[in-house]
């Protein structure tokens, strides 16, 4: 992972997926290793933190937080099968931003969710489709991304 990611903000979804329940998601090891803060969605984000240290993730409708709050500069952005809108699909996405989703998961709701997967594949982020059940990416998406090393 990035040397420079010390500080880790986190945005759940709604009903199940709460702080307490993303909690459970994020592997053991990395409680020691970095400052995580855990928000519902919908919390603005009021404290300055400096984006080249910092990270922002959001599962579900915590990803429009993320995208709301994007900035090129943060040290790493993560999507995980995020709740997204027709405006952040026209976002210049960097090298710094990694999205797994599952389309199907979301039915005929969240119609931008592929777009703005293939435009931070085009501004060379990473965005990975998996045929994974919404509650199983986040687990997925910590372990894949943060290697204890």
């Amino acid at each position: 992972m990035i040397n420079s990611l010390c500080t880790l903000i986190i945005w759940g979804g709604m009903h199940y997926a709460n702080p307490d329940w993303m909690d459970k998601q994020i592997p053991e090891w990395m409680w020691s290793r970095y400052e995580i803060i855990i928000y519902p969605y919908g919390t603005p984000l009021t404290m300055d933190y400096d984006p080249k240290t910092t990270g922002l993730i959001g599962f579900s409708a915590g990803g429009l937080d993320v995208l709301k709050n994007y900035k090129k500069d943060y040290a790493f952005i993560g999507l995980i099968d995020p709740s997204t809108r027709e405006k952040f699909v026209s976002l210049e996405y960097g090298p710094n931003t990694y999205m797994m989703y599952n389309q199907k998961n979301w039915g005929t709701s969240n119609a931008f969710m592929t777009s703005v997967g293939n435009k931070i594949n085009s501004c060379g982020g990473t965005a990975v489709s998996l045929p994974m059940k919404h509650a199983d990416i986040p687990a997925h998406f910590f372990k894949t991304y943060f290697k204890n090393d």
